[in-house]
């Protein structure tokens, strides 16, 4: 397969899956803003999305290898689609946690079946950089795409962004048809060879990496739901997610190209000394425009820890068990991140919390980093 063709594809997953995670994160960040005065219904909502975005993932490769990655992603699209839907039309709540349901299943598929077919696609020396790429691309698109989502959800109505959403997700799927119609089918002629584990194995494996990765994504949540909501008064909601995500996205491209160059050690130690940085700064100026440069800087250090992750796990449990395991953290820390916002803001103890886990982040990686020298280094 040429090169060029093979370029087309890595395209035409990464804006399938670009659009699929924006809107994914400006519902995420939406509901609890939209919903302040119900601390519950924020925290109900997110972990029922949360928890079924996570159930999905383990059967996702199984999907992929009954029936390609194409027809995966498209399907994940057109429920992502009916679910958000339902989360801007909700007359209630009942309603409101079918539509969580709906676009966390869709989503959960989405996000393994999209970094499974770059996992699929880029060979050899090309993954982490090519993974680099995937991460700046889907998370710009969720930088740019979440705070438009929020501020038309708060500005216009919560109706108006299911609609848009959804028509968004829909069009996306055109895109999916540059996709090779058997990639990742068993079987399939020019089937890249990877090898996979279980996903069991492969989680002893990188136990350690994604151990540090789900402590750090409770970081992004606060950036992403409580920090927005306590500087409301003084910064746009919407520009603090705005910076967040900008961040995250710098970091996940900056981490594809530094892994490769300077080791997987060095990335993590300095992305933990940016996110540490951030957090302290997120607590000093909570009421001033400042508090953007911090959450910038969060966003920057998570996406460089996770980029590198999702390199590491890959090479360890192959694409397939590797991008489940690794979606499945992200989304375990965004869904536990979730529930202790409610818990957070109830009892008015964002900056103390928010502290705590940067210190857990700094800890978790020292100890993992120690460990990881005594196992497989890629």
């Amino acid at each position: 397969m040429t090169t060029t063709a093979v370029r087309g594809q890595l395209t035409s997953v990464t804006i399938a899956s670009a659009v699929g995670i924006a809107v994914f994160y400006a519902a995420y960040s939406l509901i609890p803003i939209t919903r302040a005065d119900e601390p519950a219904v924020a925290s109900a909502f997110l972990g029922v999305m949360m928890g079924f975005v996570i159930i999905v993932q383990p059967v996702t490769p199984a999907l992929v290898r009954r029936f390609s990655v194409r027809p995966v992603l498209q399907v994940s699209l057109l429920t992502i689609t009916a679910g958000v839907l339902l989360i801007g039309w909700a007359p209630g709540l009942i309603v409101l946690l079918v539509g969580a349901l709906v676009a966390g299943s869709g989503i959960g598929v989405l996000v393994v079946s999209g970094a499974q077919g770059i996992g699929l696609l880029a060979l050899g020396p090309r993954l982490s950089r090519e993974l680099g790429l995937y991460g700046l691309v889907t998370i710009t698109s969720s930088a740019v795409g979440a705070p438009l989502g929020v501020q038309l959800g708060t500005s216009a109505s919560p109706q108006v962004f299911g609609v848009v959403a959804a028509g968004l997700c829909a069009l996306s799927v055109a895109g999916t048809f540059g996709l090779r119609g058997d990639l990742g089918r068993a079987g399939a002629d020019e089937q890249p060879t990877r090898t996979s584990t279980s996903l069991v194995a492969g989680l002893v494996r990188a136990r350690w990496t994604l151990l540090l990765m789900v402590v750090t994504i409770l970081v992004l949540s606060h950036g992403l739901t409580t920090l927005p909501i306590v500087v409301s008064a003084t910064v746009s909601p919407a520009m603090v997610v705005l910076g967040v995500q900008f961040g995250n996205a710098v970091g996940r491209g900056v981490g594809g190209q530094l892994e490769h160059r300077i080791g997987h050690r060095r990335v993590v130690v300095s992305a933990l000394a940016l996110l540490v940085l951030g957090t302290v700064g997120t607590v000093v100026v909570p009421g001033s425009v400042l508090v953007l440069a911090p959450a910038v800087l969060i966003g920057i250090g998570v996406g460089m820890i996770q980029t590198a992750a999702l390199h590491s796990t890959m090479v360890q449990a192959g694409p397939g068990s590797g991008s489940v395991l690794w979606n499945i953290t992200i989304d375990t820390g965004l869904w536990l991140g979730g529930i202790f916002t409610g818990i957070a803001l109830a009892h008015g103890v964002t900056a103390v919390a928010s502290l705590v886990v940067a210190g857990i982040s700094v800890l978790a990686g020292v100890i993992g980093l120690r460990q990881r020298d005594a196992s497989v280094t890629p």
